[in-house]
C-alpha cells in the first residue's frame, strides 16, 4: 500500500443541469445556480380577437377626434356655427376667431344647410341668406363639388 490518496474522477454532468464551479481556496462559497424562467404564456385566441377589434375601432376614432380638434383649433370655417365670428375675405384665408378678437370681421347670423357648391356659385349675388336681413355676405363651406352649408354673415361693427 502506498501513502497516496486517490480520488474518484468527477461524475459527468447531466444534460441541462447547472455546472457548479469550485470555490476558490479560502473564498466565499459559490452562489446558488440561477434557474431559467419559463417561457411567457401566449395570449389566448379570444384576447387576440379582442385586441384586433380594439385596434380597428380605436384607431379611426382617435383619428376622427384628432381631426375635429385640429379643425376647431386651426379655425377651419367648415366648423363655424351661428354666433361664431370670422376673419378673412376669401375662402382661402377665412377662419374662425373669437368675437372679442380685434381682427374679427364677420359674425355668422344664420346657416342654410345642404346647398350644392354649383347652386351657390351659379348666381353672382347668392340668395341663400335672404331670410337673414342683417346678412351682407355669405360663405359656402362643404366638400368640393358636393353639398355644404352656407354661412350668412354680417359685418362686425
Amino acid at each position: 500500500m502506498s501513502d497516496e490518496v486517490t480520488t474518484p474522477p468527477p461524475a459527468a454532468p447531466q444534460p441541462g443541469a447547472p455546472v457548479a464551479a469550485a470555490p476558490p481556496a479560502g473564498g466565499p462559497p459559490p452562489a446558488a445556480p440561477v434557474e431559467e424562467s419559463p417561457e411567457p404564456a401566449k395570449p389566448s385566441k379570444g384576447r387576440k380577437v379582442r385586441n384586433l377589434i380594439l385596434r380597428i375601432v380605436a384607431v379611426p376614432a382617435v383619428l376622427i377626434i384628432g381631426g375635429a380638434i385640429w379643425a376647431v383649433a386651426s379655425g377651419d370655417p367648415d366648423m363655424a356655427k351661428t354666433g361664431d365670428c370670422l376673419v378673412g375675405q376669401t375662402g382661402d384665408d377665412i377662419k374662425i376667431v373669437g368675437c372679442d378678437d380685434a381682427t374679427a370681421e364677420w359674425k355668422v347670423v344664420g346657416e342654410v344647410d345642404n346647398v350644392s357648391e354649383a347652386d351657390f356659385n351659379a348666381t353672382e349675388n347668392d340668395t341663400s341668406c335672404t331670410a337673414y336681413a342683417t346678412s351682407t355676405a355669405s360663405f359656402w363651406a362643404g366638400r368640393k363639388g358636393g353639398n355644404g352649408d352656407v354661412l350668412c354673415l354680417e359685418p362686425m361693427k
